[in-house]
Formats: structure tokens, sequence, C-alpha cells
């Protein structure tokens, strides 16, 4: 080896490194690119608690919205977990309470907005002939007004995102094109129908702006634990009557993480041609 390749050797690695050391010092001053946020009603419990724990462990903001912040003891829990998530108190049939949740968050971008929260009640309150009409009153308020109430209160701010997307979840016991026997939950179903509507109408209406709205059927989603009871215990009350269904296998329940998992994968590429569809949780169009 002559004299000058030696000095090359030598030479050649401090050059790249004087050159490159500042540059990747540089890059890793840079902050992260920001992460996206979502914001989720009802994440107290069930769907919209495994909603919340997963957009958590992707490292989004989540601002995660319960009527009863300190009750919510899960929710609690996992909030302490991630730093990334956020309890709002929020009742979805309080004016007061949206504009307040709107007034705190102005101006701040919302890439997702789930409309989570929603009203079953008792089977026994929706059959014909023992209807509870006070109950009709409180599932429209909550299940139809309440989600395009927070919607409307929210709609800048989802509009200042990247991502520009308003989730809600409705139900395939508000399609009239798969009504079957038996005949019942009145109350729920002419709520969820409206629901429907609603959303169908808003995403015509803000399709201009680039917003995609999204309408999923989560499935037969247990959310009371049915799948986990030992024999001899009794379930909830809302679930006695379709047990012998369940145990018989004609309805077929799945867990919240299974709904939830398929949900986001289907979020994530929901395209402008499915905004104001209606769609199973597998990505399937379901019937109005």
């Amino acid at each position: 080896m002559t004299r000058l390749q030696s000095l090359l050797r030598r030479l050649v690695p401090a050059l790249v490194a004087a050159v490159m050391l500042p540059a990747l010092s540089a890059r890793a001053a840079e902050p992260a690119a920001e992460q996206p946020t979502v914001l989720i009603t009802g994440a107290n419990r069930g769907i919209g608690l495994e909603f919340t724990r997963q957009y958590a462990a992707r490292g989004w903001t989540v601002i995660a919205t319960t009527r009863r912040p300190d009750e919510a003891t899960e929710l609690r829990a996992l909030a302490a977990r991630h730093p990334n998530v956020v309890i709002e108190r929020l009742d979805i049939t309080s004016d007061a309470e949206v504009a307040a949740l709107a007034a705190k968050y102005r101006g701040r971008p919302i890439d997702l907005l789930v409309n989570n929260a929603a009203l079953l009640e008792k089977l026994e309150r929706q059959l014909l002939g023992k209807l509870d009409y006070e109950l009709f009153n409180r599932s429209f308020a909550i299940n139809a007004i309440g989600p395009l109430r927070v919607t409307e209160a929210l709609l800048e701010n989802v509009a200042a995102s990247t991502q520009k997307k308003i989730v809600t979840l409705g139900s395939a016991a508000g399609s009239n094109g798969l009504l079957n026997p038996p005949a019942n939950l009145y109350p729920y179903r002419a709520s969820k129908a409206a629901l429907h509507l609603l959303m169908h109408n808003l995403a015509l209406d803000v399709a201009p702006r680039g917003i995609r709205v999204a309408l999923i059927n989560p499935g037969l989603v247990d959310t009371r634990g049915v799948l986990k009871l030992k024999p001899g215990e009794a379930p909830p009350e809302e679930f006695a009557a379709l047990m012998p269904l369940i145990r018989a296998g004609k309805i077929k329940l799945i867990t919240p993480e299974e709904s939830v998992t398929a949900m986001v994968k289907l979020i994530d590429g929901l395209t402008p041609a499915q905004s104001g569809t209606f769609l199973n949780y597998d990505g399937q169009t379901l019937p109005w």
C-alpha cells in the first residue's frame, strides 16, 4: 500500500463523519411529527373504552369523554398508563356541556370524531303493549340528536385536521332493509334509523369540504361480559331475554376487541366513496 493510499484510508472516515454527523444530529433534534387526535364519546366502557385503548396504544392523542369521569374506573386506569389520553366530562344531550367542550378545544384539529355514546335500555320497555314513551324521548335525545349536536359543535375541528373523518356507530337494528322478526326495540330501532338518516344527510353536506362521514354497524358486541359468565351466574338484565338465543347459537356475540380492531382497520382505509354509506364492521355495505 502506498503512502497516499494509507493516508486516504485514515482521512476518508473522518471526512465522512465531519459531513454526516451534523446532519444526523440536526435530524435527531427535529421534533417528531405530531400524532393524530381522536375524540371518542361514551369512552368509559364497552366499545368506547376499547376504541380508547387501541388508539392510545397507537400513540394517538385521545380525548376520551364520559358523563361521569369520577365513576369511570377502567378509563381512569387506562389514562394513568397512557399520558396521551385525556378524560373530559361530556353529556351529549347537554347543550351547555357540548358547548363548553367545543370552547375548550376551539382551534384544535381533531382528525377523527367517534360518536359512540348510545342508549339501548331493557327489552321489556320496548315491546308493543308495554312501550315506555319517555324512553322514546330519551332514545332520540341520546341516539340521534346527541351525536349530531356533538358533530356540529366540533365540525370546524375536524375540518382543520389532516384526516377529516367523522365516524358514528349505527345499528343493524335501525335498518329498514334488515328488519325481520322478532318485532321489538321500538324506541331503539326508531332512534337508530333517525341517526342513519342524519349521518347520511351530513355526509352529503360536508363532502365539498373533504370530510368523510362513516356510519358503521359494530356487530352484536358483548359490552356486558356475557361471554365471560360462569355456569350459574345471572346475565345482565338487558341480556336476560336474549340468553336462550345466545346459548343456542342463534345470536353470535363478538368481543369489543374483535369489533373495534376491525372498525379501526376500516376507518384507516375509509374512502370518499364509502362516505355516507352504511357499513358493517367488516367493511361490507349494508342496506338502509
